[in-house]
């Protein structure tokens, strides 16, 4: 009766793990996608929702660790944490077993160490499903890797193939993590990123764009401008920053290329919200009028991610039969789609 929904499930889904193997493959993980992206990858928030979906895509799962272990120096721990406690992304489990991990085996392990101890569920449960939400084949106790058993997790040994690299310094989409690299993990590395981004920013809005405290931020830029680099303008008591023209333009536009900040922790918590729905509705049999009030109550919740992130593809706007309502959720979740999945070339 649903068949809609199973196809639109499906396709929302390969369009997740299609996206999520470019936005990876620009970091550095082994992986033929491409892509010329010019948005800014946020790694914590990339980190956060891969590991709650990839669940459902071992392979990048664990292509993901073998990153981590090559480039995880350049993770802001702290950061990942908030962003962690205000979007609560379905991974706490998964990232305490990779933080522990990290905290055992890499060469930065003091960093981890906090977070591997953070996340726990009682219950054993496989860590793997396949694309249909089928539960794979998981080893024993005996056999399953100590770290992701040790918080519920059950899943056999990992073995690295080591084939990530350093991520690409001439690619827009890497430009946090190269300022990371350059002026070490901290605020001033996303301010850079915002200003190149925007004509001017304010402190509090700045703060929201970056999951930083707006007090780090506001102290920050005011440091900041202190070298000449970034301008200030005020207005009705408000302080807006800038940065004077030209004079970081070598470093902040690879290849003369544009780069564009996107708020990412909501708008992958929308993903997220939604995709967790869609699988969960798709494996029902329900008639089509409680359907259309579940997708009601879906778009409801993620009202407030929608506006933090400025999503305005998917609203309840006007009062629909049941035909109407499924034929528009359906061409607003494709607008949506296309909106975060296929602009990389803009």
């Amino acid at each position: 009766m649903n068949d809609w929904l199973i196809k639109s499930k499906d396709q929302f889904q390969e369009q997740i793990f299609d996206f999520l193997w470019r936005q990876w493959s620009m970091l550095g993980i082994a992986s033929v996608a491409k892509s010329k992206d010019n948005r800014i990858v946020d790694p914590e928030t990339l980190l956060l929702f891969s590991l709650s979906v990839c669940r459902y895509e071992p392979r990048l799962f664990d292509e993901i660790i073998d990153w981590l272990f090559h480039n995880g120096r350049f993770i802001n721990v702290q950061r990942l944490q908030q962003i962690q406690l205000k979007y609560d992304f379905n991974c706490g489990p998964q990232l305490s077993a990779v933080a522990e991990l990290l905290a055992k085996k890499s060469s930065y392990r003091l960093k981890w160490s906090g977070l591997a101890k953070k996340y726990y569920q009682k219950h054993k449960e496989p860590l793997f499903f396949d694309k249909e939400g089928n539960t794979l084949p998981c080893p024993t106790d005996k056999d399953a890797n100590p770290e992701f058993l040790s918080h519920g997790l059950k899943r056999g040994q990992i073995n690295l193939r080591e084939y990530s690299q350093a991520f690409d310094l001439q690619s827009p989409a890497c430009l946090l993590l190269r300022l990371r690299a350059l002026l070490g993990i901290n605020a001033r590395a996303e301010i850079l990123c915002l200003l190149a981004s925007a004509k001017e920013i304010h402190p509090s809005k700045a703060a929201r764009m970056s999951a930083y405290y707006q007090k780090t931020i506001q102290t920050t830029l005011v440091d900041m401008a202190q070298s000449g680099v970034i301008l200030t303008r005020t207005s009705k008591k408000e302080k807006f920053y800038r940065l004077k023209p030209g004079i970081l333009d070598a470093l902040l536009k690879p290849q003369s290329k544009s780069t564009r900040w996107i708020n990412w922790p909501p708008l992958f918590k929308t993903v997220e919200v939604i995709w967790r729905k869609l699988c969960e509705l798709s494996r029902q049999k329900i008639d089509s009028l409680l359907l259309s009030s579940e997708l009601k109550k879906l778009i409801l919740s993620i009202d407030t991610y929608c506006s933090d992130t400025e999503i305005n593809e998917i609203s309840l706007e006007h009062n629909f039969s049941i035909e109407e309502f499924d034929k528009y959720f359906r061409e607003n979740l494709v607008l949506f789609s296309n909106r975060l999945f296929l602009q990389s070339s803009q």
